[in-house]
C-alpha cells in the first residue's frame, strides 16, 4: 500500500471529500487525487497537518507503520513538538540572508532532534561529490554555526559562490573540502580562509534519504 492510499483511507474514514482535505491543507482538490491515485507525493509540510488532522503518527502516513492509540513511545507531530524548518534548494551566492525567497518548503522536525539554542535549515544536495554520504536530491539538516571540527561535513561558500557541501580538514589559516564519493573526478581542494573568502555557514547532522 502506497502512501496515497493511506491517506484516501483515513480521509474517508473520517468522511471527508477531497475537497473537504484539499481546504485543510490549501491545496488544489487535483493535488489530493493526484497523491491518493499514486501519481505525486505530499511534501513533509502537508504530511505534518495530514499527521494532526487524523490523529496519527506521521510514520504511519509515511511508511504504514502500525497506530497504537495511547503508546507514550510514538511521538505525535504537533505545533508543541516541532519546529517547521525551511527547506532550500540552494543558497544564494554572495552574503546568504536565508529569507523565506529561497524556500522551497518546509520540513516538520521534532524539538527532540533540535537543540533549543541553535538554528537550523534544510539544503537539498545536487550532485554526486558526496554519494557515499547522501545521493543527490537528499535532504540534509544543517545546524548553523560558522565553527567546523576535522571530520565534520559542513556547508561553505567559497569566493562568494554557491554553498557546497564537503568533509572538512581545518588548518589555522587553511580549510580543506574533501570529497566522499565514489566518482573519482571529485577531488579535495584547499583554500585560504580569508584570501578565498570562505564562509562556513553550518554542520551537517541529519540527511534524509531520498528514494525513487
Amino acid at each position: 500500500m502506497h502512501i496515497g492510499e493511506r491517506i484516501k483511507i483515513l480521509r474517508k474514514e473520517r468522511k471527508m471529500t477531497q475537497e473537504d482535505l484539499a481546504k485543510v491543507l490549501k491545496v488544489a482538490p487535483t493535488a489530493v487525487s493526484a497523491w491518493e491515485s499514486g501519481r505525486n507525493k505530499p511534501l513533509m509540510d502537508k504530511l505534518s497537518i495530514m499527521s494532526t488532522c487524523f490523529d496519527v503518527p506521521l510514520s504511519h502516513l509515511v511508511d504504514g507503520t502500525s497506530v497504537v492509540k495511547n503508546d507514550p513511545s510514538m511521538e505525535f507531530l504537533n505545533e508543541k513538538n516541532v519546529r517547521l524548518i525551511g527547506v532550500y534548494g540552494n543558497i544564494p551566492a554572495g552574503e546568504p540572508n536565508f529569507t523565506n525567497e529561497y524556500i522551497e518548503a518546509y520540513m516538520p522536525t521534532l524539538n527532540s532532534m533540535l537543540k533549543n539554542n541553535k538554528d537550523y535549515f534544510y539544503l537539498r544536495v545536487k550532485g554526486n561529490s558526496m554519494n557515499k554520504e547522501f545521493s543527490d536530491g537528499a535532504l540534509i539538516l544543517v545546524e548553523k554555526t560558522s565553527y567546523l571540527k576535522n571530520g565534520n561535513i559542513g556547508v561553505v561558500l567559497v569566493n562568494g559562490y554557491e554553498a557546497t557541501v564537503k568533509q572538512v580538514k581545518m588548518a589555522e589559516d587553511t580549510i580543506t573540502l574533501i570529497p566522499c564519493s565514489t566518482d573519482p573526478f571529485y577531488e579535495e581542494k584547499t583554500y585560504h580562509i580569508k584570501n578565498d573568502r570562505v564562509k562556513i555557514l553550518g554542520k551537517v547532522v541529519q540527511a534524509i534519504k531520498i528514494y525513487d
